[in-house]
């Protein structure tokens, strides 16, 4: 297994790179009103618009700052559907891509999955899992994914990525 890695206060998380669709630099976000603030807004990602998540707010309080090594990370979230949707989320300090020591095998009912150990040149290191599917309630990420698929106000600093 392989994980983006990154850093939040000092700790090291990692996502799984089977649910990763695509790393970006940060992508401006337009607000969303009566959200909570881990919800950035949304983002406009190859022509349609996502939900955008900042994860330095889910797993510290505070909001993820606008540096170089801050990234967009778009992610597929499990579905059957023939196209599953996708969510945008907001990381700061992105490491880089590291292979994990075996497989975790136990799961959690909230979105911080196991501790897990790092392949990496140095002395050993672990990244605690995140679960991406977990990361709002059901009933709000399902409500968050239908304001994406709505038409939203033509102003607002929505950027396009390139194809």
């Amino acid at each position: 297994m392989q994980l983006l890695t990154f850093t939040v206060a000092g700790r090291r998380y990692g996502i799984d790179t089977r649910q990763i669709v695509e790393v970006l630099p940060l992508i401006a976000a337009r607000p969303l009103p009566r959200q909570p603030q881990e919800v950035r807004g949304l983002i406009r990602y190859r022509g349609r618009f996502l939900p955008a998540l900042d994860l330095s707010q889910l797993l510290d309080g505070t909001r993820c700052r606008d540096r170089l090594g801050t990234r967009t990370v778009i992610v597929q979230l499990a579905d059957s559907s023939p196209a599953p949707p996708l969510l945008g989320l907001v990381a700061e300090d992105v490491i880089g891509i590291t292979k994990a020591k075996g497989t975790p095998t136990a799961s959690s009912a909230g979105f911080l999955g196991p501790v897990i150990d790092l392949e990496t040149d140095a002395d050993t290191t672990s990244a605690q899992l995140i679960a991406i599917d977990h990361l709002l309630p059901q009933d709000a990420l399902a409500d968050l994914l239908t304001l994406a698929n709505q038409t939203p106000p033509a102003d607002g600093p929505a950027v396009e990525t390139s194809a």
